[in-house]
């Protein structure tokens, strides 16, 4: 491996915020002028929009479940700091080679129920995500050139890689289950256990209580490890379920939530006036994109694709209709990525995509403004989610602009499940979506590898193949120096700049709202609950 990854013995000699650690000055946030020194006690309610899935490490795949599993419900090997660099949390310590990483895993953490926290509890995650049967989203995301884990003693574990690859660390953001309470659920069975909606952990969190769509009550875990932060400041967090943007603005603003997760762009610029009310927002991993189907005329076209890119004013998208709470995108990569490439978006340009239409033979043969092709006009449907206002404009807006170089894009609104079936079995034209990267290691082989191609319903939703593109992306997935790593990455977007298999909108800007009562409160692009722990309320403002 290159330097940059020899770390020897990496020790915790601080804690950060993004592990709950670390005194008043790691909490984040910091307190607002009048709220005096941070105090422990209270309960801070976050209104939510969706409720949370099965509360199972292994098997979770929302993103919002994610979020509680890994900040304050269980705890992970690593977490990262503000720049999103690997530290000690679980693992105190580890040794990297360049084929294995061997994790001193602490001692003193126990799970909610008093049992000892071991290597075997580690090791017994890491094979049954594994385990096919499973299901695992987490060996998906973060265990593919993983091989195998060995126990060197209680509290010690190897793990082998497949190969030597770049940030080799950030396969082991995902946190170990309970051995012991676990062991008799059988794989094909672990995402129906009762485990998962009564879950066991090791955070500085407890499961308190849930009614399924009405709440989750989290309770402060006085029994947290000081080295990783100890007890959090709040006796308890309750998450409300508020499906409607108008109530959570509502109650935010009258006190009846401290946090409101979901702020939407206009929402925004009105808590900017209101006063109280501080808004937390940052770029976020989440890309907003059409899709195009690479397998269906027009767009097994590159240069059809590239022309419908170039019709597109997102910057006028972003201005009007994000209210400016977006950043454009040039790359795949997520800009919160170090290896992220310095590439700008390509801009509007109609001209150039009515003369790469012509290129490519379309020509408005009738006069009627659509180009034409062998008699068959360039029309095409654009579908979007039924409940998302916000995609439904987008496809208002570039029908306009798409109309001006000549192509009759037709907009049809589906319900969600439905589009996504669509999207998964690539029985469609084009598509306005999003896709949230899982962490900060550039990896977009399942949204454009050939053999995720060449299978049905898997990421590749556009069927895109470019051998080319295959060949920078395992090139840059092994460059184990940053700075080549970088350079790799950055041929690799200049080629997916060129082909368009999908056309870049803009990177979601996330917005919650925090209201008077809390303090402390930071989010960033790594969780809207990286410092929970931190959070805390004045005695004398509290319920």
């Amino acid at each position: 491996m290159g330097t940059a990854y020899r770390l020897g013995w990496v020790a915790a000699a601080v804690l950060l915020a993004a592990c709950g650690g670390g005194g008043d000055a790691a909490g984040g946030g910091g307190a607002r002028a009048d709220a005096g020194a941070p105090v422990n006690g209270g309960t801070a309610v976050v209104a939510v929009k969706a409720d949370f899935g099965g509360f199972n490490p292994v098997t979770n795949s929302a993103l919002a479940t994610d979020d509680v599993i890994k900040f304050m419900l269980f705890t992970p090997l690593v977490q990262f700091d503000d720049k999103f660099t690997p530290q000690p949390y679980l693992a105190e310590s580890w040794q990297l080679a360049d084929s294995s990483v061997t994790f001193k895993i602490r001692q003193g953490v126990t799970w909610h129920d008093g049992k000892p926290l071991t290597a075997e509890d580690v090791k017994f995650t890491f094979d049954l995500a594994k385990n096919p049967e499973s299901a695992a989203g987490v060996a998906g995301t973060y265990l593919g050139l993983v091989a195998s884990a060995t126990v060197l003693d209680p509290h010690t574990i190897r793990f082998d890689f497949v190969a030597p690859h770049a940030q080799p660390l950030e396969d082991f953001w995902w946190a170990p289950v309970p051995k012991h309470l676990l062991q008799g659920v059988p794989p094909s069975q672990l995402s129906q256990a009762p485990y998962n909606l009564k879950p066991v952990g090791s955070g500085p969190f407890k499961f308190g209580a849930w009614q399924q769509g009405q709440q989750l009550v989290l309770e402060a875990n006085p029994q947290f490890p000081q080295a990783m932060g100890g007890r959090p400041r709040l006796d308890r967090v309750v998450f409300r379920i508020t499906p409607e943007a108008t109530t959570r603005l509502t109650e935010l603003t009258n006190g009846a939530v401290d946090v409101d997760y979901s702020i939407l762009p206009d929402e925004a610029q009105q808590l900017q006036r209101q006063q109280g009310i501080e808004l937390e927002r940052y770029t976020s991993r989440e890309m907003t994109y059409i899709g195009w189907n690479n397998e269906r005329e027009p767009f097994n076209d590159p240069a059809v694709r590239r022309a419908m890119t170039l019709a597109l004013d997102r910057a006028r998208i972003i201005e009007a209709l994000m209210f400016g709470f977006a950043k454009p995108a040039g790359s795949v990569i997520a800009p919160v990525t170090p290896l992220a490439p310095d590439l700008a978006p390509l801009p509007a340009n109609p001209a150039e995509a009515r003369r790469l239409l012509a290129q490519a033979g379309w020509r408005d043969g009738d006069g009627d403004g659509i180009v034409e092709k062998g008699g068959k006009p360039l029309r095409f449907i654009i579908i979007t989610n039924a409940s998302n206002k916000l995609f439904q404009d987008i496809a208002t807006v570039a029908q306009q602009q798409l109309r001006a170089v000549g192509a009759d894009a037709q907009l049809r609104t589906i319900e969600f499940q439905t589009l996504l079936q669509q999207h998964r079995a690539r029985d469609y034209d084009a598509i306005i979506t999003n896709w949230t990267w899982d962490y900060f290691r550039p990896d977009p082989t399942p949204l454009f590898s050939c053999e995720q191609a060449r299978k049905e319903r898997s990421a590749n939703r556009a069927g895109y193949c470019n051998p080319q593109a295959d060949q920078l992306m395992q090139a840059g997935l092994h460059e184990t120096d940053p700075a080549r790593a970088k350079q790799v990455w950055t041929r690799f977007s200049q080629v997916i700049q060129q082909d368009q298999p999908i056309t870049l909108l803009y990177w979601t800007e996330e917005i919650a709202g925090v209201g008077p009562r809390l303090q402390g409160a930071e989010m960033d692009a790594r969780s809207k609950l990286v410092n929970a722990p931190r959070w805390w309320i004045p005695a004398n403002r509290r319920r």
